[in-house]
């Protein structure tokens, strides 16, 4: 749910960024509205749908952490038991392979989004 507005978000503006002149030709084609959606408009909006995916997947993997307060377990749960004991030692083992999944995550998404631009051009 907390990652539901900014997908959302996401998928608007991508939609959104697709000229409305590329849609008129499309149309101007023959393409019905399920062509246009699946052979222009996505197409042309996924890099920026993506981006916003990639922000979302990043997000994500930083809220689990606060999904220990729930008791989901997980890296939360080291951060959270360090922080009650002030052991900054047990806080870092939580956080820091939190930071590398997020910088991971962040990477591959980037990585994918450029391939992808790559072969629009």
């Amino acid at each position: 749910m907390y990652a539901l507005l900014p997908l959302v978000r996401s998928v608007t503006a991508g939609l959104q960024s697709v000229p409305a002149s590329v849609i008129e030709s499309a149309r101007g084609m023959g393409m019905t509205r399920g062509q246009i959606f699946a052979r222009v408009q996505l197409p042309l909006a996924l890099p920026l749908l993506l981006t916003g995916v990639r922000i979302l997947a990043v997000q994500t993997v930083g809220m689990a952490v606060v999904a220990a307060l729930i008791g989901a377990g997980g890296f939360g749960a080291i951060v959270f038991q360090g922080l009650l004991s002030s052991a900054l030692d047990l806080v870092l083992l939580g956080v820091i392979p939190v930071i590398v999944m997020a910088v991971v995550v962040d990477s591959l998404f980037k990585l994918i989004i450029s391939i992808l631009e790559a072969t629009r051009r």
